[in-house]
């Protein structure tokens, strides 16, 4: 004889408001999130994550309940988001030891990941079920893009995982972008998720209950209309590229390029012959990297005392070409920057410097005077700590001959106001010069990285170029198409100084 259950106590547990409020579920619902950023091939979650925790949230009367959960969402959102972080070890090249190089990684990775739970907590805190059906609607989109472009304001802001950046390899969301900027692109994903929420939980009473269920079917069919969409042509009309460019890239390790013992041993099969040895059209840009081709300062008042700039500078000449350069400049008041340097193959043209704008926070400059508390810190690893960069002042184009270009400096990339900005001034092409060397050839931020490029080319409808130490380089189209792209490159073998430069060419 068997003995039987009611239904109602087998059901019970998972039934449980307590199981159902449980902030794990945010945490799941945040991971699902995470894997929609580039690098992972899963674009299609950032439009069905959110909805679930939406409801998750609906169900919390009280604002302490829903930003507790929110903050779960947003930490395992930006952790998984991130994961390339932990590719900054190791640092023992900074001095740090094993250990030490290992906590400060994973120090700077949980700052990140509590940084977009903090954002989340206030955003879900806000998701009040009591509020107005249109609160709700159209207060929640403008609450997550406010709360993210706030941050984006801040000098502490790392604002890496953002939601637009995860529909860049979708050409019908790059050209929304084009028109309605890449926080209009988030907008429409977090006024999605609101709507299938609402039509999830509506009750019977609600006038947008439907008597079944083709509503949510659509919603729910819409990331796969997407991908039917994206796989037509894209639209070929677009701003052509102005003029040919060429992207050296070298992979030079970021031990190397930071040693202080880079000579032009290295530099010079890295950088020198390739250009030396190609056939480039008259009036060219070169790009090369923002680290690791001019080792030490250049003075600004001299820029051709520096031997590699004369070399390079003689190159220009030899070849009719421009070459742009990152570089570490110095001006006469003793000032710092962290600059491009922009070399003309005529030969009366002066050398020209953008410097940069936006600053790594800790990694160049200290925000809020933070520095002799991180410096004393710094100290028990037994690490000197140096952030000693100034930020420029000129929002000038870098002028090529009859082109414009608008510079870029590694990080500022992930700044839309500044390619805006830029495409007011009329700029013909962007440039952005990277070293991701840090990171130590991780592909997911590689991935990352290029993403942000191709939303910033589709914001701003103008081309974009990016080179980069060790990749991703690319030439990318006005639309955010990438139109050519270095190769991935296989990790260094037992002798790391040896240079794998690729020549990445492209020209209308």
């Amino acid at each position: 004889m068997t003995a039987s259950f009611p239904k109602s106590s087998i059901l019970q547990p998972l039934l449980d408001a307590k199981l159902k409020r449980n902030p794990l579920w945010m945490a799941l619902f945040g991971l699902l999130l995470g894997l929609s950023a580039p690098g992972y091939s899963q674009w299609w979650l950032a439009w069905l994550a959110i909805a679930p925790a939406l409801l998750w949230a609906y169900q919390c009367p009280t604002f302490k309940q829903r930003a507790w959960g929110g903050f779960w969402f947003g930490f395992c959102f930006q952790a998984v988001y991130c994961l390339w972080f932990f590719d900054l070890h190791p640092l023992t090249w900074l001095g740090f030891d094993e250990l030490s190089s290992r906590l400060v990684t994973l120090a700077g990775w949980l700052l990140i990941s509590t940084e977009g739970g903090l954002l989340t907590s206030l955003f879900f805190g806000l998701a009040d079920p009591q509020k107005p059906f249109l609160w709700r609607l159209i207060g929640l989109p403008l609450a997550w893009i406010g709360l993210f472009y706030l941050l984006n304001a801040t000098p502490l802001a790392l604002p890496w995982g953002l939601l637009e950046y995860t529909q860049a390899g979708l050409w019908p969301m790059r050209w929304l972008a084009s028109h309605l900027g890449g926080l209009g692109i988030t907008l429409l994903v977090i006024f999605y998720a609101v709507l299938l929420a609402e039509n999830l939980r509506a009750p019977k009473a609600d006038p947008l209950k439907t008597k079944n269920s083709l509503k949510n079917l659509g919603l729910l069919c819409l990331p796969a209309l997407l991908a039917l969409l994206n796989t037509s042509p894209e639209p070929t009309k677009t701003t052509p590229i102005p003029l040919p460019v060429a992207i050296i890239q070298a992979n030079l390790p970021i031990e190397l390029i930071r040693s202080g013992r880079l000579t032009l041993d290295e530099i010079e099969p890295a950088y020198l012959q390739p250009i030396q040895k190609t056939d480039f059209p008259t009036g060219s840009l070169i790009l090369l990297p923002e680290e690791g081709v001019v080792p030490g300062i250049v003075n600004l008042q001299a820029p051709q005392e520096h031997p590699v700039l004369k070399r390079l500078s003689h190159l220009a000449r030899q070849k009719a070409v421009y070459i742009a350069v990152g570089v570490s400049s110095r001006a006469q008041d003793g000032q710092l920057f962290n600059s491009i340097a922009l070399l003309s193959g005529v030969k009366k043209e002066l050398v020209r410097f953008y410097h940069k704008r936006r600053l790594v926070p800790f990694g160049e400059y200290t925000p809020y005077q933070f520095g002799p508390l991180l410096s004393t810190t710094l100290q028990t690893f037994q690490v000197e700590y140096s952030a000693p960069y100034q930020m420029g002042q000129s929002t000038q184009p870098l002028a090529a001959g009859p082109y414009k270009l608008g510079g870029l400096v590694c990080f500022e990339l992930i700044d839309g106001s500044y390619s805006q900005a830029y495409r007011n001034q009329g700029v013909n092409l962007l440039i952005n010069l990277s070293n991701l060397g840090w990171f130590h050839q991780n592909p997911l931020i590689e991935a990352q990285f290029l993403a942000i490029g191709q939303l910033r080319a589709a914001e701003s409808k103008t081309p974009l170029a990016i080179a980069s130490n060790t990749g991703v380089s690319a030439i990318v189209s006005a639309t955010g198409a990438i139109l050519k792209q270095t190769r991935p490159l296989s990790p260094l073998g037992t002798n790391p100084h040896t240079p794998q430069p690729q020549v990445l060419f492209y020209s209308n």
